[in-house]
């Protein structure tokens, strides 16, 4: 591959293209959907958007307001959670009051899961695998 670099007036409309062309191939308007089952019952379907920086900031600043200390990225589950989760027609799934019982009365391979379905991490083992394999 061969890159170009030209300074001048020229730099400035290509770099637009890029990352116009980068916007509209990677939409952050595209949702994504998972299915949360306890065995083969759907207990509930979330959609979300995908995680954007500013989102990520965000996320980061709440986590800070909360005075919450570092628990290994829980916290940024939890509250990634809370921030992105939707339900089919856009509408948040969780408040920021459901935090408390979020970290106190879901298992957290369940937490786990779900927080790496909406990052898109491939190969991500079920809460069933998780369990059997911590037993």
């Amino acid at each position: 591959m061969q890159v170009g670099y030209s300074t001048g007036e020229g730099n400035q409309a290509l770099m637009e293209r890029a990352i116009d062309k980068l916007c509209n191939a990677f939409s952050v308007d595209e949702r994504s959907s998972y299915a949360i089952k306890n065995g083969e019952e759907v207990v509930l379907k979330l959609y979300w958007t995908p995680l954007t920086i500013a989102d990520r900031d965000k996320i980061n600043q709440t986590l800070q307001a909360l005075k919450t200390g570092d628990d290994g990225g829980m916290g940024f589950a939890v509250q990634m959670l809370i921030q992105k989760a939707e339900d089919e027609n856009g509408d948040k799934l969780f408040q920021p009051g459901d935090h408390a019982k979020i970290r106190n009365r879901l298992p957290m391979a369940v937490v786990i899961d779900i927080m790496a379905k909406m990052q898109g991490l491939e190969e991500v083992e079920e809460p069933d695998e998780i369990k059997s394999e911590a037993s």
